[in-house]
């Protein structure tokens, strides 16, 4: 067995050199026949020469599989709707800045899982605002097309309503032709969620009554109550292209990657409002034992609040349309297993409203094992 795997390993490293020899052969054999060096070339990189060599091998042999690996990160950045859909992103109207510390773990086999914490910073409060635990797939064989799935489900914090996320479930796919320099894809999103907005307003009403009884002031609350439930569809068109520049050192490069974006999507809106009258408590053990005094009062509500205590329900939807138009700019810069990458979106709606232009950005830093 001992030899045998000696002489397993001994016919592989032949195989690595003489692919080697071949392409430092290639590459000198281009460079001599060239009179005139390219203006856009870039430094030849050894190292990345080698995951070229160790992924041909990979073909040959099933053992040398791609590997699994963790990330570790934290970033900032004042988008909070949607972990990969720009589309819903471009509707937050907050601009509160958060930290997002993260951890996935990413499996040879394309399946991953990440954990997003959002703890939202400045403006007089401060705190954990949301969790998102995102698993997804993402599909990449060097084929003529890569794909990948993803689903994001948000748990809000009740104490920060009104820069959460409105959207609990978030569905997440897309599919690239990877064949030409510039990368056309399209990205298919769907987003479901609910929230609660409740108000109260103290009011009271004067009840007249005959003389010499004098009149009685009742006191009580009103609370308006908004259940939302959301639905929105987006198609994501866009076009890129990557650039790659290689640093000094070998395990150092960095990219640029700009992105064009068009957006469609359909929304909707169910409201179901309620408005519900609470008497005081003190209201209440006054008009415990008066029951004609009482029904007087009721009618007196109903008179003056003909809404009250009723339930009515709003459907609002658009029709699937274009939106907006999207420029992604993406950097990063790659330094053995760390990693720092901004992050620049700027968003216009195409649709009536007065806030057309909107930008989002993020910068991201972690490292890899």
């Amino acid at each position: 067995m001992q030899k045998g795997s000696l002489i397993i390993c001994a016919i592989l490293y032949m195989k690595k050199m003489l692919i080697l020899l071949v392409v430092f052969m290639w590459i000198g054999l281009i460079s001599v026949a060239q009179k005139l060096p390219e203006t856009d070339s870039l430094p030849f990189n050894t190292d990345s020469l080698e995951k070229e060599v160790d992924a041909f091998l990979s073909m040959l042999d099933s053992l040398r599989a791609p590997k699994s690996y963790w990330q570790v990160g934290i970033g900032v950045s004042n988008s909070q709707f949607s972990v990969s859909n720009m589309a819903l992103n471009a509707q937050q109207t907050s601009n509160r800045v958060t930290l997002t510390p993260s951890i996935s773990y990413n499996d040879k086999s394309g399946f991953s899982l990440a954990y997003t914490n959002y703890y939202l910073i400045g403006g007089g409060q401060s705190g954990i605002m949301q969790h998102g635990i995102t698993p997804g797939y993402d599909f990449s064989k060097k084929k003529a097309f890569d794909f990948g799935v993803y689903y994001t489900r948000f748990i809000g914090n009740n104490n920060f309503e009104s820069n959460t996320s409105p959207y609990n479930n978030d569905l997440y796919s897309y599919a690239e032709y990877n064949k030409w320099e510039v990368k056309p894809s399209v990205a298919v999103g769907y987003s479901t969620g609910k929230f609660t907005e409740t108000s109260k307003t103290d009011s009271f009403i004067v009840l007249n009554r005959p003389f010499p009884r004098p009149d009685t002031t009742i006191r009580f609350s009103i609370y308006d109550t908004l259940n939302i439930r959301l639905r929105d569809v987006s198609v994501t068109a866009s076009f890129r292209h990557k650039f790659t520049f290689n640093g000094k050192k070998q395990s150092v490069y960095y990219t640029l990657t700009p992105s064009f974006l068009v957006f469609f999507a359909a929304n909707s809106y169910d409201v179901e409002y309620k408005s519900v009258s609470v008497l005081s408590p003190r209201t209440e053990l006054f008009l415990q034992n008066r029951p004609f005094l009482r029904d007087q009062v009721l009618k007196l509500f109903h008179e003056r609040f003909p809404n009250l205590n009723q339930s009515r329900n709003f459907l609002n939807s658009t029709g699937f349309a274009m939106q907006s138009l999207g420029l992604s700019i993406d950097a990063a810069g790659y330094f053995g297993k760390f990693y720092v990458s901004p992050r620049l979106y700027m968003d216009y709606y195409l649709l009536s409203s007065e806030n057309k232009f909107r930008a989002i950005f993020s910068l991201q830093a972690g490292f890899m094992f």
